[in-house]
């Protein structure tokens, strides 16, 4: 059995290697024992980026890393690595960017922008880490791969009914409406999952001891997937009564544990065995969970049927998710191929996920992302685990975003006496400048500059009368904007 290797630490004032050679070679070494006696943790990285003089300034880390990339990381930042200031594995880069220009450490796609306006500067960060391009190659293979389990169970079960018309019946059923609402449930499930992730990235269910009312995210969780309740109802999986329980269970946010018992017992139960014997009637599959032996005893003889049976090597000789390669050795005999997991889910485990993880300072609420912002330490954080292409629970990586603006507080202050644009507002006024013409934009330049000088808005108002209008040509300004400059006494 192999040790976790663990990396010495270092103090924080070797935030930076000078000569580079002989450190280097010291974090290479300890880097690469990490690498290879290090599995018994998830890879990890985690980036921090900020605003700098000279364009945004970015740091690296991760906890597990190899010669190579070390070598290729120290070329991409121009600068050896240092060891995490925070003392736990790994090395850590430093560097600052050209806005076009973000390294890719690990074939991450990123991007930043500034867009300067007079009232202030409005900003964008895109990242998103995992496998790049064909996203629906990758969910097409998960589905295929569900699919194939889904025809594959339907055999095994079938093989278990002695009476040939009862085989017959099971077989439409399955065919016909099994089949084809587990596919259609799996595609809902995963869209609103992509949804889901697109509002915040690290949603979560609530666990029982955490009380309180139900959050804004929360609040969107169940508008996402409440239509995926509704599906079972219409394909007639549930009754409605069922589905009105099972939605006001969470309507306010938090489920306790007593709550979870009783939805388990006296729903989800029932739900399973009614479902069960539609198919098997007078099956009793008994309660859901780990403790049930029957369950537990049917899946193990389902996955030895799989791997002996002549019946499973027809299903997959059969299945797109079967690599044309291992049918012909499943046709020779040779059955020692891997199996793609149902839906992306690994038998047995699977490659373990990476743990990204992104702070972004930027000093000024974000008007729009998924990340969770931070108040009292001005920034916006994103953490998931990105699994490979073939193991994901949803259709794409998640990709982290934030869109925010930080105002010019002494150019607002001089026109308008205070700073009166910020967040969306602000980056309205941003776009807005962007739209003008170079005759437009001349005369606004002129109108700021007195206004300034004057310490009024009213300098502002004839240009923005002057753009007022419903015509292509026209540039109405935003309404913050209208509402600053005409909103102050003698408007």
């Amino acid at each position: 059995m192999l040790n976790c290797s663990r990396v010495p630490a270092v103090s924080s004032s070797e935030s930076r290697f000078s000569d580079g050679l002989r450190s280097t070679g010291a974090i290479m070494a300890l880097c690469v024992g990490a690498g290879l006696f290090g599995g018994c943790t998830n890879r990890q990285i985690k980036v921090e980026m900020q605003v700098g003089a000279d364009g945004p300034e970015r740091t690296f880390e991760t906890n597990r890393t190899d010669r190579a990339e070390i070598g290729r990381l120290s070329e991409t930042y121009e600068t050896s690595p240092s060891r995490r200031i925070d003392g736990r594995d790994g090395v850590r880069f430093e560097g600052v960017f050209e806005e076009r220009d973000l390294p890719s450490e690990i074939g991450n796609r990123n991007g930043w922008s500034s867009l300067e306006g007079t009232f202030g500067t409005s900003f964008l960060y895109v990242e998103q880490f995992g496998a790049a391009r064909d996203d629906w190659g990758a969910f097409r293979d998960r589905m295929n791969a569900g699919e194939l389990w889904i025809r594959m169970a339907i055999r095994f079960f079938e093989s278990r009914i002695e009476d040939e018309e009862a085989r017959s019946e099971w077989r439409r059923i399955a065919n016909e409406e099994l089949l084809p609402d587990a596919m259609s449930a799996f595609l809902r499930f995963n869209a609103g999952g992509y949804v889901q992730q697109g509002q915040r990235v690290d949603t979560r269910f609530r666990p029982p001891k955490e009380r309180g009312p139900r959050s804004d995210d929360e609040w969107f969780q169940l508008q996402v997937f409440a239509p995926l309740v509704a599906f079972a109802v219409e394909r007639s999986w549930i009754e409605p009564w069922e589905a009105q329980l099972v939605l006001l269970s969470s309507i306010d946010g938090w489920v306790s544990a007593g709550e979870r018992a009783w939805t388990r017992q006296e729903l989800a139960d029932p739900i399973v065995k009614r479902t069960v014997q539609k198919f098997v009637p007078g099956a009793d599959p008994g309660e859901i969970g780990p403790s049930n032996q029957k369950l537990i005893l049917t899946g193990l003889a389902f996955l030895w049927w799989v791997n002996t049976s002549k019946e499973a090597v027809e299903v997959m000789l059969e299945s797109p998710a079967i690599s044309d390669a291992d049918k012909t050795k499943l046709r020779s005999g040779n059955r020692s191929i891997d199996l793609p997991g149902p839906f992306g889910i690994p038998i047995g485990g699977g490659e373990r996920p990476l743990e990204s993880e992104v702070i972004l300072r930027t000093d000024a609420e974000p008007f729009l992302t998924n990340g969770n912002w931070d108040e009292s330490l001005g920034t916006v954080s994103f953490g998931t685990r990105v699994y490979p292409a073939d193991q994901r629970r949803r259709m794409t990586p998640p990709v982290f975003h934030a869109s925010w603006a930080v105002p010019n507080d002494s150019m607002q202050a001089s026109i308008f006496g205070e700073v009166v644009f910020v967040g969306q507002d602000l980056g309205e006024c941003v776009f807005w400048e962007r739209t003008l013409d170079d005759e437009s934009s001349e005369a606004w330049s002129m109108a700021i500059e007195t206004a300034r000088r004057v310490g009024s808005p009213e300098a502002l108002r004839e240009i923005l009368d002057r753009l007022e209008g419903d015509e292509v040509s026209s540039r109405p300004a935003p309404a913050s904007l209208r509402n600053a400059v005409f909103g102050t006494p003698g408007a």
